[in-house]
């Protein structure tokens, strides 16, 4: 496993120093004030290398898999927190808020680790309201990128001189009324903000 993330990390890195980003429209800032990436679990490879100047806190799967992509996490200089986000008081919830106070910003993949995909689940929102964090919905699109239609996410590797666009959307700020009602209203906000902005970045290069 550990050969296979050294040859993941260095193959990543390798082409990774062919792409070009393109941020559209306005950008957080995490010394003004914190917040949670909410991203689909495809695009992580993207968003490793597009935030790899600034460290975020990942929730990572405990699993073999999850082991490949902590590595790589670590290699990009994140900052890699193993378990799962979905069961309240999980040692990886827990691990998050303390980042989260510590003014490090985080990152979740919110349909993983194994979907359905593009179907958000709660614990991001979790975080966020005991954290008192906002949540910012994160897509990314390379201009060209292989997918791998075996995997349940259709996972994306950006194409070598790609361009990775990246898109911030508006903010979600759970409340104790979205709490009391699991949630559910927002699940479907954040799918519909992330669908959008990837729709947008679609549009701009037809």
């Amino acid at each position: 496993m550990k050969l296979l993330s050294l040859f993941t990390y260095f193959f990543i890195r390798l082409i990774s120093k062919s792409y070009r980003f393109e941020f559209i429209g306005e950008q957080a800032d995490p010394s003004k004030e914190n917040y949670i990436f909410a991203l689909w679990h495809q695009n992580i490879i993207s968003a490793l290398i597009a935030y790899k100047d600034t460290p975020h806190a990942m929730i990572i799967s405990p699993s073999k898999d999850g082991e490949l992509v902590a590595n790589a996490c670590e290699k990009f200089g994140h900052q890699p927190v193993r378990g799962s986000s979905s069961r309240k008081g999980s040692s990886a919830l827990k691990g998050m808020i303390t980042k989260l106070r510590n003014s490090v910003p985080g990152a979740i993949t919110v349909d993983g680790p194994k979907g359905p995909a593009h179907i958000p689940k709660k614990g991001v929102f979790e975080l966020a309201y005991l954290a008192k964090t906002p949540i910012i919905p994160l897509s990314l699109l390379p201009s060209s990128y292989w997918r791998i239609d075996k995997a349940w996410d259709k996972f994306r590797i950006p194409k070598p001189f790609s361009t990775i666009y990246v898109v911030q959307g508006e903010k979600i700020i759970p409340t104790a009324e979205d709490k009391q009602k699991s949630f559910e209203n927002l699940c479907t906000a954040l799918k519909n903000r992330l669908e959008c902005s990837e729709q947008y970045i679609r549009s701009l290069n037809k």
